[in-house]
């Protein structure tokens, strides 16, 4: 089980406690004031041994800022724009008041006060994606065996609410395709740029913002009239990198007939490989420099104020639902990982669904109803 030991120090008589680790390496720790405090921890030490929940305290005083370094550099599985999204938070939120802790020394309380110090400069959504973030490297630290138990876990945290979603209609996007071909009467040095068409893409097929800055010429496949989702370009540190999407983000989206058109004419003569909407200046287009340059004022003129690109996949999503569209059919074209996805996301789009099915089953009940009705007066009373 361990020894006991007594030491004098300048502030009087202490204990120290020798025990082996479950590799069987010896170590000690001291500062106990009393025997019984000395003999109550080997104890603990060999309950925890024996439940496999034992902590090396070497291990433990590693500080939570040093930890969230190395963890975020052991993560090689994030995308480059998820590692700049939580070295911010790390950054800004987490280090500040938590990074001079001892791993060790981190209880759940304090934590919890911390999260709750969140919320005076936070929304409940970004207080949610601060506190994931350090629970996600705690919990790592748990695996590792530098922790017993994660203390992020089970923190009393803001509740989220489900912000309401802007969907344009079909007049709508045609006003906003042209009030943004309007601005600079849709040219720039003399070329159109054709942007008004990039709307509709985006409003009728659903893309994410670096899909549609990524699309190549040849990414659009006229002979099947789809557009093929192999590309995305994601913004680190102001540098602009091409990237490959997620294996259930590529996709094949269906293009309406019309869009098609306007596509074949606005690609002709331009190179397979360049973007099917390139920046005014050349390369890929920058969401920001869109959304200054042209969607903020032409969102405006139609009464839109503040629109977004991302509200333009929303609307895609409306559109076809609206059309009869089924959730699989929505979830293959936005590039959604499960069709549970979209039906979280766009679960208010649906209720119309559910009054549609109640309506033709009533419509069913009352066929149903009549055809027994006439049948009986048919067969008449039978005589004996």
């Amino acid at each position: 089980m361990g020894s006991i030991s007594a030491y004098q120090t300048t502030s009087g008589k202490r204990y120290r406690a020798m025990f082996r680790k479950p590799d069987h390496a010896q170590t000690q720790k001291g500062g106990f004031k009393t025997k019984r405090e000395a003999e109550l921890f080997l104890a603990s030490v060999e309950i925890d041994k024996s439940r496999g929940a034992y902590i090396d305290p070497s291990k433990s005083r590693v500080l939570v800022g040093e930890w969230l370094d190395a963890w975020m550099d052991g993560r090689a599985d994030w995308r480059a724009t998820s590692r700049e999204r939580a070295r911010g938070i790390v950054a800004l939120h987490i280090k500040p008041s938590l990074g001079g802790y001892p791993l060790g020394s981190l209880t759940h309380g304090t934590v919890q006060v911390w999260a709750g110090g969140l919320s005076k400069t936070q929304s409940p959504s970004s207080v949610c994606k601060i506190v994931n973030v350090l629970s996600g490297s705690l919990q790592m630290a748990v695996k590792d065996g530098r922790l017993p138990a994660n203390p992020a876990h089970g923190l009393n945290l803001p509740k989220v609410g489900k912000p309401a979603k802007r969907y344009l209609t079909h007049d709508e996007v045609r006003d906003l395709a042209d009030a943004v071909d309007s601005l600079g009467k849709g040219m720039y040095r003399g070329e159109r740029n054709n942007y008004g068409l990039l709307v509709k893409v985006l409003a009728y097929c659903g893309l994410r913002w670096g899909e549609a800055s990524g699309l190549r010429v040849q990414d659009i496949d006229f002979a099947r009239g789809r557009l093929e989702v192999q590309h995305t370009i994601v913004e680190v540190d102001g540098v602009q990198l091409d990237s490959e999407p997620k294996d259930y983000e590529a996709r094949s989206i269906p293009v309406p007939a019309s869009i098609l058109a306007e596509l074949k004419t606005h690609v002709e003569g331009k190179e397979g490989g360049s973007p099917a909407f390139a920046a005014a200046r050349g390369g890929w287009l920058r969401g920001r420099v869109f959304r200054r340059g042209w969607l903020d004022d032409a969102a405006s003129m139609i009464g839109q104020d503040g629109l977004t690109p991302h509200e333009l996949r929303h609307t895609a999503a409306s559109l076809a639902i609206s059309a009869g569209a089924n959730v699989k059919a929505v979830q293959r074209m936005l590039g959604h990982a499960s069709a549970a996805v979209t039906l979280d996301v766009y679960s208010d789009l649906f209720d119309n669904d559910l009054d549609a099915v109640s309506a033709v089953l009533d419509i069913e009940i009352a066929r149903t109803s009549s055809s027994a009705r006439a049948s009986a007066i048919s067969e008449g009373p039978q005589s004996g």
